[in-house]
């Protein structure tokens, strides 16, 4: 199998359609319809990935079949979590999202290498620290996480178990 990692941009916003992938994912991990709160961004794929500087989505394609198998999307900081002793802010922190791999191709270290794109766009972008949140019961995620040296800022006990996570990346 060969694997290409690609930048979103509109030719392959054509030629693929990521917003119905990414939609599939959250379907098969979370059970979860379309939830406009949640989901805004999916919708408006362009807008919030493509189009801004220090925003981009990454997509995995299998070369040999023409489909994309995974995602991983980076946006400067657009929450008002309040983090005990954490103040971040869009200039200097990155917040990940979207990161999707079908099941057919996990445990092949897909996850891990779109996550190395992402934090090498953080550096190129000039952001300290990129954060994240997964949630307890997403099968994986914590380890997942804790593996690639991000490490648990807050355990909240909220409905989904939130866990927010930062790594440093100066």
């Amino acid at each position: 199998m060969k694997t290409d990692i690609i930048e979103l941009n509109e030719d392959l916003m054509k030629e693929f359609d990521v917003e119905e992938f990414i939609f599939d994912m959250i379907k098969k991990c979370y059970h979860m319809e379309y939830v406009p709160q949640y989901h805004y961004d999916i919708i408006n794929l362009e807008d919030y990935y493509v189009t801004p500087e220090k925003n981009t989505l990454f997509v995995a394609i299998d070369t040999d079949k023409r489909k994309i198998i995974a995602t991983a999307a980076v946006r400067e900081y657009d929450k008002d979590y309040h983090i005990k002793g954490k103040h971040y802010t869009p200039q200097t922190t990155a917040s990940i999202y979207r990161v999707f791999v079908h099941p057919d191709y996990r445990r092949s270290k897909l996850a891990t290498k779109m996550v190395k794109k992402i934090e090498e766009f953080c550096i190129r972008e000039g952001y300290h620290e990129i954060y994240l949140h997964t949630q307890k019961d997403s099968i994986g995620a914590l380890p997942f996480w804790l593996n690639n040296n991000y490490e648990i800022t807050e355990v909240t006990n909220d409905s989904f178990g939130t866990i927010h996570m930062e790594k440093c990346l100066i």
